[in-house]
């Protein structure tokens, strides 16, 4: 079970997350741009904090996506009401819970989000 801490701060994350722009985000740090709520990266270059090396050629891998942030509390925070169910963008009819993170999240410029070709995602919050 999840302790209240947890849980609150997940809420926190994804409120942040869905409540401001894409845009508004991005801050420049030492020659690269990435979101500001990640800004404790920046700080010490630490850009093998989520790829590979420290000087990234490629996306980061889920893992380091999820090493922060816990994949069943994101499904819990983006949950649909029950006629939409499937259209969770974390667990969806589709893909499940396989949806690669850096299709729809973009950590050094916004993304377009991979279902919003067919799904208009209508959270009230949500405006990336």
């Amino acid at each position: 079970m999840m302790s209240h801490k947890k849980l609150m701060f997940a809420v926190l994350l994804v409120f942040i997350a869905c409540t401001v722009q894409a845009k508004e985000t991005l801050t420049q740090y030492d020659g690269i741009k990435g979101r500001s709520y990640h800004a404790d990266f920046y700080d010490a270059n630490s850009c093998d904090s989520c790829h590979d090396s420290k000087k990234p050629l490629s996306l980061p891998a889920d893992d380091a996506c999820l090493s922060c942030h816990d994949l069943d509390d994101l499904i819990k925070a983006t949950a649909r009401p029950k006629d939409e169910m499937g259209q969770n963008p974390h667990n969806n009819m589709h893909y499940g819970k396989d949806v690669p993170c850096m299709e729809c999240h973009g950590e050094h410029q916004p993304r377009e989000h991979m279902c919003q070709g067919c799904h208009t995602f209508k959270y009230k919050k949500f405006q990336e």
